[in-house]
């Protein structure tokens, strides 16, 4: 059984996710809720809600590529996330330089994946963190912190607590990052050969 989550089911809908997150509500649109809160839908009930309701179903298996937003104060890593992934698999990349940028674009785009850098001038990973948890609009989004802090105990356990998906450590052993994203997006990816 395939599941989406309400971002892409947003998405195919032409609809907000908190237009998503209310039909599911009323019980108009069947979800399931996962132990973490999340809420996901089976492709079978999604379809069944669009004809109900008179929504054409152009072409049941496509849909539009996962986004990633990259925030990282590190250029060069930006550059070595990005190519990593559009490697691998088919998605819409976004790079921004600081916490502060990284925010209004999430807000702007609503991307499906976040890999967050914790240690950056102005607003950190972990304010961007916070800030992000307040929002019950981006519930569904997945983060994954990837931070050169990886052996400072008491920053983990922050990122933890906010329920992030997973920390990788820098450098980024590639096959890892892969295995996540694969993992955050419900798309299998495959390791390159190294």
């Amino acid at each position: 059984m395939e599941y989406m989550t309400t971002g892409e089911a947003a998405r195919m809908l032409g609809v907000g996710l908190n237009t998503v997150k209310r039909w599911i509500s009323s019980g108009n649109l069947r979800g399931i809720c996962t132990p973490g809160g999340h809420w996901r839908i089976t492709k079978d009930n999604l379809y069944a809600f669009m004809r109900a309701n008179g929504m054409s179903i152009q072409d049941r298996n496509r849909t539009t590529p996962a986004r990633v937003l990259i925030v990282d104060d590190d250029p060069s890593m930006c550059a070595f996330l990005e190519a990593v992934l559009e490697q691998a698999i088919s998605l819409q990349i976004q790079c921004v330089n600081d916490g502060y940028t990284g925010l209004i674009r999430i807000g702007a785009w609503r991307p499906d994946l976040l890999l967050l850098d914790i240690l950056m001038p102005g607003i950190n990973g972990l304010e961007v963190l916070r800030r992000i948890r307040a929002d019950p609009d981006l519930d569904d989004m997945a983060i994954v912190v990837v931070t050169s802090m990886y052996d400072q105990p008491n920053l983990v356990q922050a990122a933890r607590s906010a329920g992030v998906a997973a920390i990788l450590p820098k450098p980024v052993e590639t096959c890892r990052l892969l295995d996540i994203v694969g993992a955050c997006l419900a798309s299998p990816v495959e390791c390159p050969d190294e």
